[in-house]
């Protein structure tokens, strides 16, 4: 490697001297080293690790070339699989091909014998890494599934292979220091992946076979007559248990029933509710809004509507009168279930709007519930044929988890809300496809989704361009401290939180509220408090040492209200022992911000794996430390629930 090393050294200095032009360099290098027996000529490993050389001595930064070089390494295996499925056997006969046939006869064994997951394993494997692609695509392999293990395995390829070369120009004492742990973590992970696959693959033989037995006993088909009629939906769904999708219908199920027991025990929202909304308002800008409100458009009733009708249409002017009706009643039986379940549960809206005019009660989500039912009814009566059936679900199921995303993100419902939405839409819209004595040919299902989908973007079109029934205005804006009188405050008059509202719900006291300072409470700089060594790379590398730092490890972030600190200070009191100092933003004034405050001490210790931390709050005579502090600085306090400090008017 030295050799190589010495060759390329003046490309690397040049590509630190020119980082505008390092991405392109970067997914060059990725999509030569993935290239069909390309690869075979190209250091690529040689290449990466210079890169990540670069990107350790802090001339690039992390997260734009990792997304260059995976984008690379995607496409230079994606053209790869295309040479192979363009050309099949005719490839053997075309240089460099036909000059290294040991290599592809190599590379056909190797699929052979691992299947579709040899795209995954080949691009960590060097003699076949560049082979495997344009085998997969001259044997077959649909285009769909080798996409997905494309990006999956190039994901972990980019920053496996940066990796090595930021940690070595880090610091030679860095790279010894978390080699060893690092080394323990990736085999660890890796190790977890594999259990977890080993395991689900284990599973599916005995849920198989016990589905099967459930179907034998419950008969081929339900009994004659008004009874046979009543149980049908019944026996379907116990006949179901057979294959994946039937226990998938049956897992919905359970997350549904859990979601209803859920709300109607504890009505009031959890925690980890609360938190998700505030972190959804805290976090929300107007022109997110806007964006997160024409993506909601497709849940709303008038596109289900359109697109359910179009699907229904196009079934029934082709004699499939029957699929037809079934998908409109699944639709209709959703959203009717979800109205119903509304009214019975009443789950007020956060934020208030179940008093404003325009929302309703907010358990189920009816547009969570809308979508996942139109979507999941379209997919099981109009699935497109093998080859795109795995990309029309995955199509489907970001289109539902977005819409869904989108009703959270807009501070309009609870998370458990969506989720009782998607769980019920994905119920009930899977009636027609358990009840449906036939399939679907290809032709038709495929007229069905085009119909369906300009349906469903045609209604969301209108309802954003009308405004109606919800039009953007009515939705909450962002959120931004208040603005409040700081004699008020310091009269007492205002009322200020008091604990912390962690992703956890209260998770800790403040210790006081201090007035001024605009990136920072005013005042700590000078007692000793400095910035923190910053969360990248680095910092977060040195949580795998196995010596606590106290000076160069970054404080672990929290969280109040849904917002990590404006300001976070230390104070080092030696080796593995420091002060941390959180503070918020709770509101401005004419004279500054006024910050909540939060101290901890935090003591450092060596973990089996990762440092360790015993963080207690600062409670030692309370206010002593702060008091000290605004003593030194010119700061008056004053005693309350948490402790108030001002600059002195004297």
């Amino acid at each position: 490697m030295s050799q190589w090393a010495d060759t390329l050294a003046p490309l690397l200095a040049w590509i630190g001297a020119h980082p505008h032009w390092a991405g392109l360099i970067v997914a060059l290098i990725a999509c030569a080293e993935s290239l069909a027996l390309v690869g075979l000529f190209v250091p690529g490993a040689v290449l990466m690790f210079g890169a990540g050389a670069v990107i350790g001595s802090g001339e690039l930064a992390l997260a734009p070339m990792v997304a260059w070089a995976v984008a690379g390494a995607v496409v230079g295996d994606g053209v790869s699989f295309w040479l192979g499925w363009y050309y099949r056997d005719r490839l053997r006969g075309f240089w460099p091909f036909s000059r290294y046939p040991g290599a592809l006869a190599r590379g056909e064994q190797f699929f052979l014998r691992h299947g579709g997951k040899s795209v995954i394993i080949g691009r960590f494997v060097g003699p076949v890494r560049p082979i495997i692609p344009a085998v997969a695509g001259m044997l077959g392999m649909p285009a769909p599934r080798f996409l997905a293990a494309n990006v999956a395995s190039a994901l972990v390829w980019a920053p496996a292979y940066l990796l090595p070369g930021m940690v070595f120009a880090a610091s030679l004492s860095l790279a010894a220091e978390v080699a060893g742990r690092l080394v323990a973590l990736l085999l660890l992970t890796g190790a977890g992946l594999w259990a977890l696959i080993w395991g689900a693959r284990r599973a599916e033989r005995p849920l198989r076979f016990g589905g099967q037995r459930i179907a034998r006993g419950v008969g081929r088909r339900p009994p004659a007559g008004i009874p046979g009629l009543l149980l049908r939906p019944g026996h379907a769904a116990l006949r179901g248990l057979r294959h994946r999708p039937g226990r998938f219908w049956w897992v919905a199920l359970a997350v549904l029933l859990a979601c209803v027991l859920d709300v109607a025990l504890w009505p009031v929202p959890a925690d980890w509710e609360r938190a998700a909304l505030a972190m959804a308002d805290a976090y929300r800008s107007l022109p997110a809004r806007d964006a997160w409100w024409l993506v909601t458009q497709l849940g709303g009733t008038l596109p289900i509507v359109l697109a359910t009708l179009a699907g229904s249409a196009v079934l029934a002017l082709a004699g499939r009168r029957h699929e037809a009706l079934s998908l409109a009643a699944a639709v209709a039986l959703a959203k009717l279930l979800g109205y119903g379940m509304k009214a019975l549960l009443a789950v007020p809206r956060p934020n208030g709007l179940t008093a404003t005019e325009g929302f309703f009660y907010a358990f189920p989500s009816g547009h969570a519930t809308g979508i996942a039912a139109v979507v999941t009814a379209l997919l099981v009566l109009g699935a497109p044929a093998a080859r795109g059936r795995v990309l029309a679900f995955l199509a489907g199921v970001l289109l539902v988890l977005t819409v869904a995303a989108s009703r959270v993100a807009l501070g309009v419902h609870w998370p458990l809300d969506v989720l009782a939405g998607m769980a019920l839409g994905t119920v009930v819209g899977a009636l027609p496809g358990l009840l449906a004595g036939r399939s679907v040919p290809a032709p038709l299902r495929r007229r069905v989704l085009t119909m369906a989908t300009v349906g469903l973007l045609g209604g969301a079109a209108l309802t954003a361009l009308s405004g109606w029934p919800d039009p953007v205005a009515s939705y909450p804006g962002e959120s931004r401290p208040p603005r409040v009188e700081a004699d008020a405050w310091w009269r007492g008059e205002l009322a200020m939180p008091a604990r912390r509202q962690g992703l956890g719900g209260r998770e800790g006291a403040f210790q006081a509220a201090w007035l001024g300072g605009e990136a920072a409470p005013a005042g700590f700089a000078a007692a000793g408090w400095s910035a923190p060594a910053p969360w990248d790379w680095r910092g977060a590398l040195l949580w795998l040492s196995p010596r606590p730092d106290a000076l160069r490890l970054p404080p672990l972030p929290r969280w109040h209200a849904g917002r990590l600190p404006e300001a976070v200070l230390v104070r080092p009191e030696g080796p593995a022992e420091r002060r941390v100092l959180r503070a918020w933003v709770a509101a401005r004034t004419d004279e500054g911000p006024l910050w909540l405050l939060q101290v901890e001490r935090e003591r450092l210790q060596a973990g089996p794996l990762f440092l360790s931390v015993e963080a207690v709050a600062d409670t030692s005579e309370p206010g002593t430390t702060l008091a000290d502090l605004a003593a030194r600085t010119g700061y008056d306090g004053r005693e309350g629930e948490i402790a108030r400090y001002r600059p002195s008017e004297n």
